[in-house]
């Protein structure tokens, strides 16, 4: 039986079952620059580009729905305080097709997090709506968390604890992602943390996470702040949907 629940994720991808997402949610911690700072003009870029997902802000959904009518909807409920219902609701009732929510492991306070999200995923499958968690190891800041083990176990708590998807940190290689991920039932994709002004990195990175089974990225700032965000999007495009090379890849930011 095909679901409200399997219709809504189903959005969130391609007809080959992999995506490609704009993380473009990071209005809600300042970013007002660089393609933060016209995000009706990126968006719509972006899409036109090949984005088959925004992952965005509830506001954004609300303002900008016109323009994200053709493409999958992910919306950030990083925040919510006590009973997440109204939030799963306003979701369903802008259209979205997923939520997301960052969930913090490993460290003193990691406890209340992976409740909060936990709590969510239960509101969200009682409502048909898919849940995307992010889990990262400790905390942003602390990279000396961040091993691929670390990464690894954040990865299935998450799953275990209701992901749809599983928003995860790439270890580094393809061989210690390959590790990282053994056990991780659920769909992955990889995120592209700060920006690192280095795009060949960044499409090297996602060229071995696709190659060790991700099923695709919600990257923001690396695609976002680019100078020609587009060229970026097509380029993650020959990697995540095309099978191509990094070099193939690099070829459409000429």
């Amino acid at each position: 039986m095909f679901t409200g629940t399997d219709r809504r994720m189903s959005r969130m991808f391609a007809a080959d079952g992999k995506s490609l997402t704009l993380a473009f949610d990071h209005g809600n911690v300042g970013f007002n620059k660089d393609g933060m700072a016209v995000p009706e003009k990126t968006l719509r870029e972006a899409i036109a580009a090949g984005a088959d997902a925004i992952l965005t802000t509830t506001a954004q959904a609300l303002a900008f729905g016109d323009t994200l009518k053709n493409v999958g909807v992910a919306v950030n409920m990083d925040e919510f305080y006590g009973d997440p219902t109204p939030l799963v609701k306003q979701a369903m009732y802008l259209g979205a097709d997923m939520g997301k929510i960052i969930c913090y492991t490993g460290q003193e306070g990691s406890e209340e997090s992976i409740r909060k999200a936990q709590h969510l995923s239960a509101i969200c499958r009682l409502h048909g709506l898919p849940l995307m968690i992010e889990p990262i190891p400790g905390s942003f800041e602390n990279k000396a968390q961040h091993t691929p083990e670390n990464i690894g176990v954040a990865g299935r708590i998450s799953a275990e604890i209701g992901a749809d998807v599983v928003k995860m940190q790439y270890t580094g290689d393809r061989e210690s992602f390959k590790e990282a991920t053994r056990g991780i039932f659920q769909p992955i994709i990889v995120l592209g943390g700060p920006n690192r002004g280095d795009i060949k990195a960044v499409l090297t990175d996602v060229h071995g996470a696709i190659a060790e089974g991700a099923v695709g990225i919600a990257i923001g700032r690396n695609i976002w702040a680019h100078e020609t965000p587009a060229k970026v999007i097509a380029a993650m495009n020959v990697i995540i949907h095309g099978g191509g090379s990094v070099d193939d890849a690099l070829k459409e930011l000429k």
